[in-house]
């Protein structure tokens, strides 16, 4: 996330000149809540970073949106003669499955720059880190909804049939996947502060990641333990499953629900106790 101090001067409480004594005396969960409650300031910041990246532009953040549809016809059209699919029921299943993985590896990818962008900030105000967090999730969550604009128009030209009740399904599947969202862009920030070699790894983790998840290829075309391995095993597959399923008409399988939830609890634990243990040093780590 690049951190612009122009537009951000005019937002109120954004920290104060304080030398940042007080980010040393404030605990973890304080930075935590409080830069939760401060919900003007981070929608705020990460509305501003959308307007930022596409100013000048006649269509803004539908330019992503309008990228997303030509990926997905192009390789839509391949993918359903490939495997063998119909396209009234492939295209849908690609489109979904990519909204959810854009929303994913942004945050993931965004997360290692997260803390490394905001160096001279933090040295100069008081701030809590976690707002810049809380931004990253928000910023691309605004994104993401603007790519559901080719989710609809591909679902209403197909299968509309998929436009049902299921579908409020991927409410409470998004919600989850938005809360991890903010344990993880903290956890990377963290740790790719401290170890800039990290993040070429998980760029690199996150193309092959991307070919060995069921993102272009159902999941059943695997079977006994390559789907165990590939499928089963992979916690990117039922981050996506929990968002997907409902869009084309599925009810999430119940082991998705549980490995989200089990991330959920167990992210939050690691990042806690990562984030109570180097907070203090966020600054000096430069």
């Amino acid at each position: 996330m690049t951190i612009v101090l122009t537009p951000i001067e005019d937002i109120e409480d954004i920290g104060d000149t304080d030398a940042g004594l007080r980010s040393l005396e404030t605990t973890a969960a304080e930075d935590l809540l409080r830069g939760l409650s401060k919900r003007e300031l981070w929608g705020r910041l990460g509305w501003l970073d959308v307007r930022r990246r596409y100013r000048r532009t006649t269509i803004g953040p539908f330019w992503t949106s309008i990228t997303l549809a030509i990926y997905v016809v192009t390789v839509g059209t391949v993918g359903a003669a490939l495997w063998h699919q119909n396209i009234y029921e492939y295209l849908p299943f690609l489109v979904s499955g990519m909204i959810v993985w854009t929303l994913v590896s942004s945050i993931i990818m965004e997360s290692c720059n997260l803390l490394i962008a905001g160096q001279s900030l933090f040295r100069s105000i008081r701030f809590d880190y976690s707002i810049l967090a809380y931004a990253l999730v928000w910023r691309n969550f605004l994104v993401l909804l603007h790519n559901f604009v080719v989710y609809f128009v591909v679902v209403l030209a197909l299968k509309p049939s998929l436009l049902s009740f299921t579908a409020l399904l991927a409410l409470p599947g998004l919600a989850l996947v938005l809360l991890n969202g903010v344990w993880v862009s903290l956890l990377f920030g963290i740790v790719c502060l401290r170890f800039r070699d990290v993040p070429p790894l998980v760029s690199s983790a996150l193309q092959i990641s991307m070919l060995i998840t069921p993102l272009f290829w159902p999941a059943d075309t695997l079977t006994g333990i390559k789907r165990f391995v590939f499928v089963d095993l992979n916690p990117l597959y039922h981050v996506v499953d929990v968002v997907r399923a409902p869009l084309v008409g599925r009810v999430p399988d119940a082991i998705s629900y549980g490995v989200m939830i089990a991330m959920t609890i167990g992210g939050w634990w690691l990042t806690y106790a990562m984030f109570t243990r180097f907070r203090k040093r966020i600054a000096y780590w430069s």
